[in-house]
């Protein structure tokens, strides 16, 4: 027989091979793998997208106690001081001077907040405060005219005339972007709280400080009933800008 000669029906060697191959990879439980014959790696599908946990918001009742009466907190504010004021956006609220009066005579902000005071009466006005967090004078100015001042620091500032004793604000400023104010029936609604347990802090001009702690859950609204004793509140006169006692009062419409 010839070299290189081929003889039909009779396998060659490569074929051999090939079948030995296929056999190796085709019977079950034959775990040798031959080179050139890797497994396609597996590739994972996207991980799915978490569902957001929908905010919560806490409803505050303030309630006055005096004896047996019962009255709404309507000169109330609130806050959550986990909510810092930082990044928050910078607002302006105005405190207007009309009919011998400031309006609205409570009120929140945050830390670094701008307030405007114009005059819309047709008498001067002077407003000032002698507060530790921001005391200022504006001086006289007439109707027309508004003059404005940023609190930077977090604090009580009371706000008088120095003209009209009568004329009384409670600025409260906080270092918070979850605040508010109560309205007529003492009621403050506090949206978009992250769920947990969080502290809720309030000030009421006659039943001071206080605070409480809430369990606000996701997409429902928490409700909190703060009942404050003023039994013991009594009204004190204030001092002008000089530290000394207002003169007896006259017809002040037309001293400037």
């Amino acid at each position: 027989m010839a070299t290189g000669t081929k003889h039909e029906g009779i396998p060659t060697t490569a074929a051999l091979l090939a079948a030995v191959v296929l056999v190796c990879v085709l019977v079950p439980g034959n775990a040798q793998v031959f080179p050139g014959a890797m497994p396609t790696p597996t590739v994972a599908g996207p991980s799915p997208t978490p569902t957001p946990v929908p905010p919560g918001a806490i409803r505050i009742d303030v309630v006055l106690v005096n004896g047996k009466k019962r009255l709404a907190g309507e000169d109330s504010v609130v806050w959550m001081p986990q909510f810092r004021a930082r990044g928050a956006g910078q607002v302006r609220l105005k405190i207007a001077q009309n009919k011998k009066q400031f309006e609205p005579r409570f009120a929140v902000v945050s830390v670094g907040s701008t307030v405007d005071f114009p005059n819309f009466d047709r008498v001067f006005h002077n407003v000032f405060s002698l507060s530790a967090p921001m005391s200022f004078d504006l001086g006289l100015y007439r109707k027309g005219k508004s003059k404005s001042v940023q609190f930077d620091q977090p604090g009580l500032v009371q706000v008088y005339c120095n003209i009209h004793p009568q004329m009384a604000a409670y600025l409260m400023i906080v270092d918070s972007r979850r605040h508010g104010t109560a309205n007529e029936q003492g009621k403050i609604l506090l949206r978009d709280v992250t769920p947990g347990r969080r502290i809720v802090e309030g000030w009421n001009a006659r039943g001071g400080m206080w605070d409480r702690e809430v369990t606000v859950r996701p997409g429902r609204t928490s409700t909190v009933t703060v009942e404050l004793d003023v039994s013991s509140w009594r009204v004190a006169p204030h001092l002008n800008k000089d530290g000394k006692e207002y003169p007896p009062p006259d017809d002040d419409d037309f001293r400037y």
